[in-house]
């Protein structure tokens, strides 16, 4: 009969083609290997006694006989009834069996009560620097700031944190790799940023990429951090509200004025309003979490808020 499992791994176990069990010692008290004095150019066969009588072996003792007469006085054989070919013995209905649908994949099969129904698939997990559902130890960023330092936390202090490494940055965002993805920002829900890796080069271009084909950690933050620091437009800024463009006014003001140094300060000043002030004071990374698909693109949606 055959066996109810698909995969190999379910099939009976079978006895492993290089190992045979050796077959038991005739006598069960040696456990070596009896002599054997034929062809051995080494050792002389022993001299056996001339006159010995020889045994003969004990003749074979008769089986006894089932006689039944000699139990049972009364006993009489009886022989079984025939039956003609007119005699047919009853027989159960056995049910009828509906064959299977035959299945153009040749790795496939189904029961024909199952039906076939597109498998949802589960979404890629997020490198836990980057995953917004978890809390500690995720990357310590501040947008605001004109030049990007990678840093993550190691503790709750506001001095637990260090330096990623090269190696760091370079890992896959998601697992499994991906090659394209869309940020949005419930904040700034106007500037997407579309990140897609063709070959081993990355759009929007980044200077000093390793050639990876995947997305890299480094590649969602600094896509993210290229977007937020782009000057807006007049329209823009005319789209605003008169409180918005205070609050927005200050957030702008607040950055420059934290840049650092002097040379800094003015650089930035000059620089005009960015995108970034449009967080106002929510410009810390918390991470990423997913979101729905959109035309075939996955999104994830950007977490900021204030540093603690």
């Amino acid at each position: 009969m055959g066996t109810p499992y698909v995969w190999p791994y379910y099939l009976p176990q079978q006895q492993h083609p290089y190992f045979q069990i050796p077959p038991p010692a005739t006598d069960p008290s040696s456990s070596h290997r009896p002599r054997s004095w034929q062809g051995s150019p080494h050792i002389s066969p022993p001299v056996l006694p001339a006159g010995l009588p020889i045994a003969t072996a004990p003749a074979p003792v008769a089986a006894p006989v089932y006689q039944p007469g000699l139990l049972y006085p009364g006993y009489t054989p009886t022989r079984r009834h025939s039956f003609d070919a007119a005699y047919v013995p009853f027989q159960p209905a056995v049910p009828a069996v509906t064959a299977w649908p035959t299945v153009p994949a040749p790795y496939y099969t189904y029961s024909p009560g199952w039906t076939l129904t597109t498998m949802q698939l589960p979404r890629p997990q997020l490198h836990n620097l980057i995953n917004g559902e978890i809390i500690a130890h995720r990357l310590h960023i501040n947008f605001c700031q004109a030049d990007l330092v990678f840093r993550k936390r190691t503790g709750s202090g506001p001095y637990d944190v260090t330096t990623l490494s090269s190696y760091d940055l370079e890992q896959p965002a998601m697992n499994p790799q991906m090659t394209r993805v869309r940020i949005v920002c419930d904040a700034i829900p106007q500037w997407p940023v579309d990140l897609q890796v063709i070959g081993t080069s990355v759009s929007p271009p980044r200077r000093r990429r390793s050639a990876l084909p995947y997305v890299t950690l480094e590649d969602v933050i600094y896509a993210v951090h290229a977007s937020l620091h782009r000057k807006i437009s007049h329209g823009e800024w005319g789209r605003l509200s008169t409180s918005q463009e205070t609050d927005v006014a200050r957030a702008y003001t607040r950055r420059f004025k934290s840049s650092g140094s002097e040379w800094a300060e003015r650089q930035q000043q000059s620089e005009g309003v960015k995108r970034v002030d449009f967080l106002l004071k929510n410009c810390w990374f918390k991470g990423f979490t997913w979101l729905e698909p959109e035309n075939g693109v996955e999104r994830l949606k950007l977490l900021v808020g204030q540093e603690y």
